[in-house]
């Protein structure tokens, strides 16, 4: 069995102009992992959001500048964030999402996506075609259902 075949379709996508303030309504009503594709006009995968990448545009400026420091004791809670109004409509999606991700194309066996999950630590990953089109996300749940599912259990 293929990633298409097992990958959820109807899932969450952003521009790289979509505000802070918009992405966090989408992530507020989905599911407890998420990872939101960005999508470029032509549908093409550009970047991911994760919460990752959301705890880290929360943190304090001084955390950010002191975390590389040896011996620096720096407090990285994201409960200090200091009210700033105007960064839900400021901070777009550009300025926080990984451009640098894997992903993993249709055609990719089912054993061959859980073992680059695994070996990345990811518990879900874009799909996308030949051309890097975005197609949807493979979670490892979606891989074990229909491993469960082909050998009769479920």
């Amino acid at each position: 069995m293929q990633v298409k075949e097992a990958m959820k379709k109807d899932v969450i996508k952003v521009k790289r102009s979509t505000s802070l303030k918009n992405l966090l309504i989408l992530f507020k009503d989905f599911h407890a992992l998420p990872l939101i594709p960005v999508i470029a006009e032509n549908e093409q995968l550009v970047g991911v959001v994760s919460l990752d990448n959301l705890v880290e545009i929360l943190k304090s400026q001084e955390s950010k500048l002191f975390r590389n420091i040896i011996f620096a004791e720096v407090d990285e809670d994201i409960f200090d964030l200091e009210r700033v109004p105007s960064m839900g409509e400021l901070i777009l999606v550009d300025d926080m999402m990984s451009a640098n991700f894997i992903s993993l194309k249709e055609d990719t066996p089912l054993e061959k996506a859980y073992s680059i999950m695994r070996l990345h630590n990811k518990d879900q990953l874009p799909v996308v075609d030949k051309a890097n089109k975005f197609l949807g996300i493979i979670g490892i749940f979606d891989i074990i259902w229909n491993m469960v599912k082909e050998k009769g259990i479920a």
